[in-house]
């Protein structure tokens, strides 16, 4: 992917309606070159970093409330000159100035191509560079912690670290090379063990400080949600065997609860069944309250919204966000309530109807799940995958050290020994994009949603 050199946009906030919307712009000249760039009715930005406020019409006698942020470069996200337009989350006002700004010769953002540019620029090595997309598809608290870290800076240290140690060493190793034998005084191992010690430590504090996947993170998550006594707990202890307090009363489940679920007739699949409190309950975890924040934070693939079949409804509450769902109708061994009026919402919405009691319906679900599932594999898998680029060079590095200390201690030629030291470097600077081959980093950045 080459991203060129001129001034891109993109949508910085999810697509749909809402109350406020990001648009980024970044160029290398966007300032001076804003009068031509902006729709008319748009302020000067200027050369300072300020925000300014005002009202854009953009419709005759219809004028809206924005505000525009302004970043110069380098000292920007991109290390190019940075406008942030904040405007009313509505469709047809986000495509008016969209195609204003294309009409003025700017081009829409590839994937990845704002984190790509600060790469480029300095802004962001390439182990931060893979931590926005580490933070972007993370599931689990603590994998956003880990990536947010390691985005704030958290891996430099250890790598300059390690990367300065290794061309001390080499220095000096090559220093005495250069001289024919027995003109120059012969290195002696303590001498050399220092900045190969700095190193090692160094690498494993790398080691220890990149983003690794959680347990569990490699199997989709799917949350059970809905209201109180909805039948969420009893289909939860259906399908995983897990102990479940059930009771007609609503507000039993109070706990977070998780376990897998291996569906019959779907050899191989594996998936996370995450049930709680009903929608509006109090989740109650009295061996650990953290425990308990971090658990309603994880982010699910799927939800299963669930609803009592043997209710009358003539209108569905609010529907699960963040995450496709399936309209999951409990307790269908019962009585069927008046569900026509509700199915006339859906609009052809995927929805299942099952009994925890008999099995109907189950394997229904279970198909319908993998459907959806399959359908976002390929987020969830870039997600994953993130860290392999690092793990690999981080290994490399640490293999080569290893080898190099060993070949000194044995007391091989210098040459040998530099060779391992250098390749070791070599790996380091693959691992922070100093010598990544332009493919990798394609496949890298196209990874990215767009707006990052």
């Amino acid at each position: 992917m080459q991203t060129g050199g001129g001034a891109i946009y993109a949508l910085a906030t999810p697509p749909g309606p809402g109350e406020r919307a990001v648009l980024r712009l970044s160029g290398p000249r966007l300032l001076e070159e804003a009068r031509s760039i902006l729709p008319p009715g748009f302020p000067e930005p200027g050369r300072e970093r300020r925000a300014l406020d005002f009202a854009w019409a953009w419709r005759p006698g219809l004028a809206l409330e924005l505000r525009l942020l302004v970043f110069p470069g380098p000292g920007s996200a991109t290390g190019e000159d940075v406008l942030e337009i904040h405007l009313p989350s509505v469709a047809p006002v986000l495509g008016e100035l969209q195609e204003a700004l294309r009409a003025r010769g700017l081009r829409p953002a590839r994937p990845g191509e704002f984190t790509r540019r600060a790469f480029l620029h300095g802004v962001v090595d390439l182990a931060q560079a893979e931590a926005v997309l580490a933070l972007v598809h993370s599931r689990q608290e603590e994998e956003a912690r880990q990536a947010a870290a390691v985005l704030g800076g958290g891996l430099r240290e250890p790598l300059e670290e390690a990367r300065e140690a290794l061309a001390d060493a080499l220095a000096e190793l090559e220093a005495g090379l250069d001289f024919e034998e027995g003109d120059a005084q012969d290195l002696r191992p303590a001498e050399l063990r220092p900045w190969l010690e700095r190193a090692r430590s160094a690498l494993e504090t790398a080691a220890l400080r990149r983003v690794r996947p959680q347990p569990g993170a490699l199997l989709p998550r799917i949350g059970l949600y809905g209201e109180p006594n909805a039948g969420k707990s009893t289909l939860f202890r259906a399908l995983t065997g897990e102990g479940v307090l059930v009771d007609p009363r609503a507000g039993t489940t109070r706990d977070r609860l998780e376990a897998v679920w291996e569906p019959p007739g779907l050899p191989g699949r594996r998936w996370i069944l995450a049930d709680g409190p009903g929608r509006g309950g109090a989740a109650v975890d009295p061996r650990d309250g953290a425990a308990r924040r971090r658990a309603r934070r994880d982010r699910v693939d799927l939800w299963w919204w669930c609803l009592d079949a043997g209710r009358s409804w003539e209108r569905l509450p609010d529907a699960p966000a963040g995450a496709p769902w399936i309209l999951v109708w409990t307790k269908a061994d019962r009585p069927r309530g008046a569900l026509a009026g509700a199915r006339a919402e859906l609009g052809g919405r995927p929805e299942a109807v099952v009994s925890a009691h008999t099995g109907a319906g189950l394997e229904d679900l279970a198909r319908q799940t993998a459907r959806l599932l399959d359908a976002g594999a390929g987020d969830r898998a870039a997600g994953l995958a993130v860290g392999e680029h690092c793990a690999a060079s981080l290994e490399a590095a640490r293999r080569h050290l290893e080898a190099g200390r060993s070949a000194w201690r044995a007391g091989a030629p210098w040459d040998l020994v530099a060779e391992e030291l250098r390749s070791a470097l070599h790996a380091l600077e693959a691992w922070t994009g100093r010598l990544t081959p332009e493919d990798l980093l394609d496949r890298l950045f196209q990874r990215f949603c767009i707006g990052k």
